[in-house]
């Protein structure tokens, strides 16, 4: 118990040391706010991409297609977005953009930022591999499905070739397939492009974090009914939901563990960087973000005895 208590505060207290860094940076003018936009479009089109083409290149066929686990793990991601846009639009009353946006939060978790070092820490490097098999999910799927809803606000009468193909062309999306087509035919990744590519995919989780706070330090960060519904909807009913697809697919031992805690994960820092960039929800989506990050010392030390770990 204890253990997994010291090894949450070990990987939330560094998350939260560069946010604040960022937050005074930005409180103190610093740096400039208006560079946070800056700042998440070199997140989104150069850094993470490139981590998310090592993760997938590196990894062996076998793993990225592990049957059961696999659908079960991206089926409880996607169902969980198509239960929070369903909410947004028709319970709540949102247009489709929002919708997505807000979907967005309350359905992707921070595996990368916080799934690696606690997974590292408590299951050991290999469990690593389903936070590569997640971010394929969220890069293949649930980001261009937010990519299309965001494209097309405003755009009806665009044609919807032009819409698609410009979902497809984003680096988060094409990158993991360059990376699963490098793993299936079995091509090492060479050395000099793996550390000319960890350089700068490296700077992913350090940059998104100190753009969160410089984001923050433009927004009251405060809690409010809808900020409440996307902390309860992913922190306690996203793995709530994986529990019962674990159920049903009959998931055991380390799989079982890995998926229940990623989605019990807070919502990623990513999801922000969408609202920054697409003007949308971006106080909301901060508010969520930092508070449902805050809360998670709770609900992930509950999840961790759940499971046993």
């Amino acid at each position: 118990m204890f253990a997994s208590l010291n090894q949450i505060f070990l990987s939330l207290i560094p998350v939260t040391f560069v946010i604040v860094l960022g937050w005074l940076a930005g409180y103190k003018n610093i740096v400039d706010k208006k560079h946070s936009s800056t700042l998440a479009t070199f997140v989104m089109n150069f850094s993470f991409p490139c981590g998310l083409f090592l993760l997938t290149a590196g990894s062996k066929p076998a793993q990225l297609f592990n049957g059961n686990f696999v659908l079960a793990f991206w089926l409880g991601l996607m169902g969980m977005y198509a239960i929070s846009f369903a909410i947004y639009k028709f319970v709540l009353g949102h247009q489709s953009h929002e919708s997505a946006q807000g979907a967005f939060v309350c359905a992707f978790p921070d595996m990368a930022f916080m799934g690696i070092p606690i997974f590292t820490a408590l299951l050991g490097k290999e469990s690593v591999l389903s936070v590569a098999i997640g971010n394929i999910c969220t890069s293949l799927i649930m980001i261009p499905v937010v990519t299309w809803f965001m494209s097309a606000r405003g755009a009806e009468k665009q044609n919807l070739g032009k819409i698609l193909m410009k979902v497809l062309t984003k680096p988060l999306v094409f990158a993991p397939v360059f990376g699963i087509l490098f793993s299936l035919a079995g091509f090492p990744v060479p050395e000099m492009l793996k550390r000319s590519l960890t350089l700068i995919g490296g700077a992913t989780s350090g940059v998104s974090l100190f753009a969160l706070g410089l984001i923050m330090s433009s927004f009251t960060i405060k809690f409010s009914r809808l900020v409440g519904i996307n902390i309860l909807l992913k922190n306690i009913l996203h793995p709530a939901l994986m529990m019962g697809l674990i159920l049903v697919f009959g998931i055991t031992g380390t799989y079982a563990k890995q998926a229940f805690l990623l989605t019990a994960m807070p919502t990623a820092t990513m999801t922000t960087m969408f609202a920054l960039k697409y003007d949308t929800l971006q106080a909301e989506s901060t508010s969520s973000a930092i508070l449902g990050t805050i809360l998670s010392f709770l609900t992930l030390t509950v999840c961790m005895v759940l499971v046993g770990v």
